[in-house]
Formats: structure tokens, C-alpha cells, sequence
């Protein structure tokens, strides 16, 4: 199926079937982590950076279909951008990541994205699709400085107020109307759209907020908590976030600084092929190894290993989608040595082998 609107493009980033440069070179010789390599995972210029096709650079917006069915727009690889996003699922499941948090999300739930802040998502199963909505701050800006610039919009995007990063189907009814409508204005550019446009942005941050408990409260003053924004809630001591001396230190990227096991997600986003053990991501996120384990499950809900068996995994879906590359090949691209272990992973995650998988899904 084709994208309603124009697709989404990454002009300095080669799709992930096809390769990619490592952004971080965060390994020596022996396998250790080297100082420059853990400084730069701090600095978002050295993560997966996504250049988004905005049509129009005065009204900084486009929408995208992700449709499972379609072999170029099935999923959205890991990546962040300057832009903020909203994504809702109309159909099926998908898994959406939004920083360290993983959640399945069916129809009806919708997910929220801040600037620079890591993201992704992957079908769960057939029919599934969303549509992602990637928008310029300056679609929320007013420069009047009344109190929707004041009290939400500027501390939103400087990192001060967070909203949840995932609205389930119970309770995003109005949320999910408002951003389908955007869908609807945004496809038919009738005259006037960009107010109506406009209106349902703002609609869709307001209900986001009264969704967010501890958003709402730091809107009218109350102390921030960085838990709600990509952030596991735990800080590199073992502190919930939004404690003592730990509250409210959030970063533009939409991940509190007490993320730990953020630098390594972003890691895993450019090099899920490489061999990786939990000694070295520990390192990676300056922590031991025990609790290394501890706040990753805590985080994303998995393990070091699961985590990167889906990265790996999602892309071999799309090479086999693809075609032109046989089963073994597939495997050690994406990592594995073993093409009857690969196959097995596969199954687990797809219910199917490779082969059946890519005569099932092979466009051509």
C-alpha cells in the first residue's frame, strides 16, 4: 500500500537494509570502552539522526502511513529528530519504543515523541498500521507569551515539563479523534486547514497533559518528575526519579539524564549487529554489571539479549521483504554467525522460518 502523504526520508542516513555507518565507535581492539567513546554518547550529533521531509518550512508538518503490508513504510527504524511526534495506531499492534520505555500499543493507543528524542516502532502483526506526525515546535509557539507559551508550551520543549510518552486505547479516545483529525485536514488542505491544523495540535497537548498527572502539576507549579518522559524512573544510584536532588533534571532530548541505560539504546541503534555482552554495555552506561541488569529489565521491559534479537530480527524482516539475499546471508548481516540459530530466533519472534517468511512477504 502506498503512503498517503509524502514518505518519511532520511537524506544523510542509508535505509537500515542496506547498511549504515556506525555514528559510534564506542569499542577498542579488546572490547572495551574507550573515554571518547563513552563522552560522545552523550552528545546527540553522534546519534541516529533522521532528516524529516517537511514540504512546507512555514508550516513545519507531514504525516506518514505505516502500514505492515507495505514493503517500504512498514515500520519506523530507530532514530530521532529535531521534530516532535505523535503516533497513532489505527489497526493492529505495533511495539513502540519513545527513549528506554518499550510498549505494545493496539489500536487506538497513541504514543507522544519530544525533540531528539530516540524512537521507534515495529508491527506486531498482519494489517497492523499508524500514522506518525511530525511537526515543527513552531506549530505550538506564541509569541504573545501568554500561558499556553509559559506554562506549557516552552517548558515542554526545554525538557522541564513531561508528558507521558504512551496514551493506551481506554483512555486516548479525544486524543486519538484530535490527531486523526490532523490526518484528515493536514491529506485534504481545504482553506483553512492550517488553523484547524493548528487548534487540534494544541487540543491534542492539552488532553496529553490532563493525562499527565505530574505534567499538570508542574504546569501550575508543582515539582517536576522526569519519569513520565523516556526516563526508567531510577537514577545511576538506585533514586527515584523526581527525588531529592534528582527531580526534574531532563535533558532536551526528552530522556531525563537519570535514563542509564539511554547512551546504550542509542548504541544499539547504529551497531545491533555487533557482538555485545553485558560487561560492555554496562560500561557503556558507567554502571556494573548487576545493576546494569537490573534498571535495563526495569527500563524496557527485556533483556540485554531480547533486546538486541528484535533489533536484529526487524531487520531481517525488511531484508527478506526485499529479497535478494539468502537466509544465510541475512544472518550474518544482521549479525548472527549460526544461520540455524538465526532461524530459530526468527521463528520465535515471527511464528514462521525465514524462508517461509520471505516467500509469504517478498514484493517484487
Amino acid at each position: 500500500m502506498m503512503a498517503l502523504f509524502p514518505i518519511r526520508r532520511a537524506e544523510e542516513i542509508p535505509s537500515r537494509s542496506g547498511g549504515t555507518t556506525a555514528a559510534f565507535s564506542g569499542l577498542d581492539a579488546s572490547g572495551a570502552v574507550d573515554k571518547a567513546s563513552r563522552d560522545s554518547a552523550a552528545q546527540p550529533e553522534t546519534w541516529r539522526r533522521e532528516h524529516t521531509d517537511i514540504p512546507d518550512r512555514t508550516f513545519p508538518l507531514n504525516a506518514f502511513l505505516i502500514c505492515e503490508s507495505d514493503p517500504d513504510m512498514f515500520c519506523i527504524p530507530p532514530h530521532w529528530h529535531e521534530h516532535l511526534e505523535w503516533i497513532a495506531v489505527t489497526d493492529g499492534r505495533f511495539s513502540v519504543q519513545v527513549g528506554s520505555q518499550l510498549r505494545e500499543l493496539s489500536a487506538g493507543g497513541c504514543a507522544f515523541v519530544n525533540t531528539k528524542q530516540l524512537h521507534a516502532a515495529f508491527p506486531l502483526e498482519e494489517g497492523s498500521r499508524l500514522y506518525a506526525l511530525v511537526f515543527g515546535e513552531a506549530l505550538l509557539r506564541n509569541h504573545a507569551l501568554d500561558h499556553t507559551e509559559t506554562r506549557y508550551v516552552r517548558p515542554l520543549l526545554e525538557g522541564k515539563l513531561a508528558l507521558r510518552s504512551f496514551y493506551e486505547k481506554e483512555s486516548a479516545e479525544e486524543l486519538r479523534l484530535q490527531l486523526l483529525r490532523i490526518v484528515s485536514e493536514y491529506g485534504a488542505c481545504e482553506p483553512g486547514y492550517e488553523l484547524l491544523v493548528k487548534a487540534a495540535l494544541l487540543a491534542a497537548l492539552g488532553l496529553a497533559l490532563r493525562g499527565s498527572e505530574t505534567a499538570a502539576r508542574t504546569a501550575y507549579g508543582g515539582e517536576p518528575d522526569t519519569a513520565g518522559a523516556g526516563s526508567p524512573g531510577i537514577d545511576a544510584g538506585g533514586h527515584r526519579a523526581g527525588s531529592g536532588a534528582a527531580a526534574g533534571r531532563v535533558d532536551r532530548s526528552g530522556a531525563g539524564t537519570d535514563s542509564v541505560v539511554y547512551p546504550l539504546l542509542l548504541h544499539l541503534s547504529e551497531r545491533f549487529r555487533e557482538p555485545i555482552d553485558v560487561k560492555t554495555a554496562a560500561g557503556l552506561c558507567c554502571v556494573t554489571p548487576t545493576y546494569f541488569c537490573h534498571v535495563f529489565k526495569r527500563s524496557t521491559g527485556c533483556t540485554l539479549t531480547e533486546y538486541v534479537n528484535m533489533l536484529r530480527i526487524q531487520e531481517a524482516e525488511a531484508m527478506l521483504r526485499s529479497g535478494g539475499h539468502t537466509v544465510q546471508e541475512i544472518a550474518r548481516s544482521v549479525g548472527y554467525g549460526d544461520a540455524g540459530y538465526f532461524a530459530r530466533v526468527f521463528r520465535k519472534y515471527k511464528g514462521m522460518p525465514p524462508g517461509r517468511y520471505a516467500e509469504a512477504n517478498h514484493r517484487l
